[in-house]
């Protein structure tokens, strides 16, 4: 693979390897390891759902408020952890070259 910022081949390793060679005091090793999950918090929206049920249940229109403040929560929540997925995904399969430093997908820039 061709760096597509310095046009260099022979200093391209696939970033995973490269961060792991790292030793564990360089800065390297922060700055390039891979992005963290998303630890998605699921009982606050079910929470949220159980009482606006509850909630109308009583016949209180409140309810429909608690109903759409949880489906936002978790739709919001859901959101989130399939960014950190794909951002998670995309460090795996990317590229660096030592020469430039620069970060780049394999068959795009």
């Amino acid at each position: 693979m061709t760096c597509p910022q310095c046009g260099e081949s022979s200093q391209v390793l696939r970033l995973k390897d490269y961060w792991r060679s790292l030793s564990q005091d360089a800065e390297g090793k922060r700055d390039l390891r891979q992005p963290d999950g998303y630890a998605a918090r699921w009982l606050i929206p079910i929470a949220l759902l159980t009482l606006a049920i509850w909630v109308l249940s009583q016949g209180d229109p409140l309810g429909l408020l608690l109903l759409a403040v949880g489906l936002g929560t978790g739709a919001w929540m859901w959101r989130q952890s399939a960014a950190a997925q794909e951002a998670r995904e995309a460090w795996e399969r990317a590229l660096y070259c030592r020469r430039c430093p620069a970060q780049f997908e394999p068959g795009g820039a």
